[in-house]
């Protein structure tokens, strides 16, 4: 069982981050995010196969492969873009994209739009926060929020999502290690913009555990957090950017802050369970 768990989880990141180590610094942004991308719908196919439950329809795979490997492609392509149009045409596409292949059960047309939305909301503020925040503490910030999804989607009796989350958290940890990686409008950052809304909205579609949805809003809106906490300003020139303390201080607070937003799954974890949910 364990290894079931662990291989799909890490034997993928390892390897981007190899890939990502390997490519020139130049080479990072551009393809981080087709990279990235390709990265979990492996993992899903790893699980899947260590599993031994093999899908048998296009539902059972959830569409997050598609969506993900779709979001990657797209983001190498958006990256060749002017850098003032990439800030509002990756946005436009990936949202459009998210929206159309994002039908996860309970979700009607309206829903879909919504998701659709987010997702674009999402990629504006994660090309903003990598513009004018410290750096990698960025993508520090996407592993924070991928590995707070992964418990809740065991809670919810979503092995599948765990996994997912759990493997969306290496590209996270692999994007912090590779410098340039999460360059402003990067394909990087683009990527994490679809990764999280996409993951919480499905995980809330199938939540057993019945978590209030806006737990699972705030694990997808830490984009958000990232502006309020950090400095919104991009530095003056011959200036530096704010003290490491400044930004260990808030990179405490939002930590705090998601800790404080996972006690309902805290609490439910450690209740006794009355029955299994099972898993996807």
């Amino acid at each position: 069982m364990l290894a079931e768990l662990l291989v799909p989880i890490f034997l993928p990141g390892i390897a981007f981050l190899a890939t990502l180590l390997v490519l020139k610094a130049e080479q990072r942004p551009k393809w981080s995010g087709l990279l990235g991308g390709l990265v979990v719908p492996i993992a899903t196919l790893i699980g899947f196969a260590y599993e031994g439950a093999w899908p048998s329809s296009f539902s059972d795979w959830h569409r997050l492969p598609v969506i993900l490997a779709g979001a990657g492609l797209a983001s190498a392509v958006l990256v060749l873009f002017p850098q003032g149009a990439t800030q509002y045409v990756a946005p436009l596409t990936l949202g459009a994209l998210a929206g159309l292949f994002g039908k996860f059960p309970g979700m009607d047309a309206a829903d879909q739009w919504l998701l659709g939305l987010s997702v674009a909301a999402s990629v504006r503020l994660w090309i903003l926060a990598s513009a004018c925040s410290l750096g990698r503490l960025v993508g520090v910030a996407a592993w924070i929020s991928c590995v707070a999804l992964a418990p809740m989607a065991f809670d919810g009796g979503f092995t599948t999502l765990m996994v997912l989350a759990a493997s969306a958290a290496t590209i996270s940890g692999a994007l912090v290690l590779a410098p340039q990686a999460l360059s402003p409008e990067g394909s990087g950052a683009m990527l994490l913009g679809v990764v999280l809304p996409t993951l919480a909205w499905c995980g809330f579609s199938y939540d057993y555990a019945e978590a209030p949805w806006w737990q699972w809003a705030a694990m997808a809106g830490l984009p958000v957090l990232v502006l309020v906490f950090f400095d919104p300003r991009p530095p003056l020139t011959g200036r530096d950017r704010l003290p490491w303390l400044s930004g260990l201080v808030r990179a405490v607070l939002i930590v705090v802050l998601l800790g404080w937003m996972l006690q309902p799954t805290v609490r439910s974890l450690a209740a006794p369970a009355d029955d299994s949910y099972g898993s996807y």
